[in-house]
Formats: C-alpha cells, sequence, structure tokens
C-alpha cells in the first residue's frame, strides 16, 4: 500500500484533536505536535540526543517539557472518537521495560514475557482500546507499576492494577464496558473491582478451573431448592449441558452458563477444542464473561482480538523508542512512554487515511516512518539549498522521494 502526504496527515489530525483540548496551551500544544511526528521521523534512539539532532529545540529543553503535564488519555479518547467505528473493547495488559541504573524510580525486577522469567527494570500497565473491525489496538493510557516489595500484603501488583483501573475507569466507561485481560487476572478481587464499576469481564480460565454446573429440574423435598448438578470434568465436559455453539475443520466451540467457584458468580464459559489435521483434539481452551447473555463465538472473538495489544508495544518499541527513555525523573518517563505509544496510534491513522472505519486493512508502520524520514531530510534540503517551494507542485517527484526505501513502495 503506498501512503503519500503522511506528515500533513499526521499534523492535521493532532491540531484537530488539541483544539478540542481547551485546557492547553499554544506553547504545549505546538510541543505536542512537533514531538508525536518528530518520534515517527527519527532514526535510531528516541531520546534527548536525538531528539536535539533532529528538532529545532536544544537537549534541554526537550526534557523540560517532558516534565510537564499533559491528559494522554483525553488525547487519546478524543483520536478513538475521531478513527475507530463502533465494535471496540477496552484491553489491560502490563509490559516490561528494561531499564538499568539505580536512581530511576519505581525500577526493580518485574515479569518480562520475552525473557520468559523476572528481569530487573520497569513495568508499565497499559489500557488500549481494541477497534475488532479494524482488527487492531489504539493505546489510551499507561501508567508506571510502583516497585513494591513482596511481602508487603497490603498493596499487591492485583491491588496496583485495580487502583489502575478505578483511576481510568470514567474514561474508558464513555468508550466501552467490555474489558479484556488475560488469564492472569482472573482472580476474584479483579474481576469483583472490574464488575463493581458497571463493566463485562472476558478473560481465560486455568485448564482445571472449579466449575460447576446448573441445576434445572425441579425441586425435590423440603429445604432450600437445589442450585448446582455437579464439577465440571473441564477435560471431559458434559455436551448435552453445554450446546455446540460452532464448529468447522480448525475448532469445535461449546458454550454455557456455569458457577465458578474462585470467582464466586454465574459466569458465560466457551469451551474452545482445538483440531488437527485428522480432525482429533490437539488442545482445549476455556473462556468466560461475567455476562452469562453473551454469545460464545463473540466471547471468544473479543478475547483473540485482546493481542493486537502487543503489536502496540512491539511497534513502539521497534519504531517509536519506548525503551530509549535517558531521563530518571517519574514525569519524565510517563510522558515518554505515553508520547511513543500515542505516536504509534498517530502512524495507524496515517496508513488508514481513506479508508472506512469499520473495515479491516494492513498496514505498515515501516514505512510510515520510511516517509516521514524522507519528508524531514528532504525539507532540510530543500533549505539549504534554498530550492524554490513550488517543487511541491510536481506530484510525481515528490512521490518518487518519500516513497523511497519504503517496503511496499
Amino acid at each position: 500500500m503506498t501512503i503519500q502526504n503522511a506528515f500533513t496527515t499526521g499534523r492535521s489530525l493532532i491540531t484537530a484533536i488539541i483544539s478540542k483540548m481547551s485546557d492547553i496551551g499554544k506553547v504545549q500544544a505546538k510541543f505536542i505536535s512537533h514531538i508525536l511526528m518528530l518520534m515517527l521521523s527519527i532514526r535510531g534512539k528516541a531520546n534527548f540526543l536525538q531528539f536535539s539532532r533532529y528538532g529545532y529545540m536544544n537537549e534541554k529543553s526537550y526534557r523540560n517539557n517532558f516534565e510537564t503535564d499533559f491528559d494522554w488519555a483525553k488525547f487519546n479518547a478524543e483520536f478513538i472518537s475521531i478513527n475507530c467505528s463502533d465494535e471496540l473493547i477496552i484491553g489491560f495488559d502490563p509490559s516490561f521495560i528494561p531499564k538499568s541504573g539505580k536512581k530511576t524510580p519505581e525500577i526493580g525486577y518485574f515479569y518480562s514475557g520475552c525473557k520468559g522469567g523476572y528481569e530487573r527494570g520497569l513495568e508499565i500497565g497499559c489500557f488500549s482500546v481494541i477497534d475488532v473491525k479494524q482488527n487492531t489496538a489504539y493505546h489510551y493510557n499507561a501508567v508506571q507499576t510502583r516497585n513494591e516489595k513482596s511481602s508487603d500484603k497490603e498493596n499487591t501488583l492485583v491491588d496496583q492494577y485495580i487502583s489502575f483501573f478505578n483511576s481510568e475507569s470514567l474514561g474508558l466507561r464513555g468508550i466501552t464496558r467490555i474489558l479484556v485481560a488475560d488469564a492472569y487476572f482472573s482472580k476474584k478481587k479483579y474481576v469483583s473491582a472490574v464488575i463493581k464499576k458497571g463493566f463485562e469481564f472476558i478473560s481465560r480460565l486455568r485448564d482445571d478451573a472449579n466449575l460447576r454446573y446448573l441445576y434445572n429440574g425441579p425441586k425435590a423435598g423440603r429445604g432450600r431448592p437445589k442450585k448446582y448438578d455437579g464439577k465440571v470434568d473441564t477435560k471431559n465436559i458434559d455436551k448435552r449441558r453445554l450446546k455446540c455453539e460452532f464448529k468447522d475443520d480448525q475448532l469445535t466451540l461449546y458454550s454455557g452458563i456455569v458457577y465458578s467457584i474462585s470467582l464466586g458468580k454465574l459466569i458465560k464459559v466457551a469451551f474452545v477444542d482445538y483440531l488437527d489435521k485428522n480432525g482429533s483434539v490437539k488442545g482445549s481452551t476455556i473462556y468466560f464473561s461475567t455476562n452469562i447473555n453473551r454469545q460464545g463465538s463473540k466471547l471468544v472473538q473479543y478475547y483473540r482480538a485482546r493481542y493486537q495489544m502487543e503489536f502496540n508495544f512491539r511497534d513502539a518499541k521497534q519504531h517509536t523508542g519506548l525503551t530509549n527513555c535517558q531521563s530518571v525523573s517519574k514525569q519524565k518517563l510517563d510522558f515518554h512512554f505515553n508520547a511513543t505509544l500515542t505516536s504509534i496510534n498517530i502512524a495507524k491513522a496515517i496508513a488508514r487515511k481513506e479508508i472506512p472505519a469499520n473495515q479491516s486493512s494492513p498496514m505498515s508502520i515501516h514505512d510510515i516512518k520510511t516517509e516521514l524520514s524522507n519528508m524531514l531530510l528532504m525539507n532540510l534540503i530543500l533549505s539549504k539549498y534554498r530550492v524554490d517551494p513550488k517543487f511541491y507542485k510536481n506530484p510525481s517527484d515528490l512521490c518518487e522521494i518519500l516513497n523511497f526505501g519504503k517496503i511496499a513502495a
């Protein structure tokens, strides 16, 4: 896919969003627009020294501007209202950020999915808005996880994640009331906190989850009516009680309402058997929703869509320098994390220019970055050699320069 006019499209979008945020001054508005496009334009690491090499400010000015407060959640909420379809879900996922040194606030040992174990560094808890129809995720807000000692039972990691959700729930409620997270968050404390705020929670259960079938027979004898009718054998479910909702040559899906002992409530479950080429079951997964009226196939679709968040982290690490911040200031770190992830939002909007909001489309962040880098260099050459600006009126030459080095050009 050939993308043209990336800089103009991106700058116009950022300006349109900032114009709706009345609490931002002209200086900060100019800087936000500048830094988001600069992160997508520079080559190499995205740190203060590199910003000063490619941008129009000195290193100290960039450092000072990163210390100012900016409402990234509000900015991205406006972005989502402009660019997304009407089928949205919220995704939450922590991400490990490698970091060295001793002075960085909240540095400690956090779980790294890439390493498969605990590593020294930082962690950010990220909320993303996942557009199901577009099949992509957009960053909403990132909060740095505190480094609490494992002996601190009063404030565990789960408590922190609940605090993150509570602080963002009001803004998220205006977007959608469906939250999706991985199996780590299938804990009673976290699920109860989500339900309390009026959200539906979708996740995955352990393979040995303690579930009970509901009793639907007549009342027998005296006393309280019977509620449950035996434990669910997750390795061999009763297919008379859990109906087959979907089947093809890759999977079979059974769904129904059961009672979860660990969560202490009724849930909608979707048992998915994955099939090999011979039609034999090669593996099974149990998905669930706190909304007992949720369709099983939609439940599975929403959980699978959660993985789009991982591409945000990948793109931000590869293209906008998520892990490159030089600062030991918590405020600067928070600004950097959110700015790098938000710039990926802008890149996706540029790539999807003129594509309907309810339509999925392939996109290349690499191509966006290549075009913006080419434009940055071209503008520098034109200004140094005082080339007539009417050069821009020759679209074929401009396209050839901007497309230079693109994968999909």
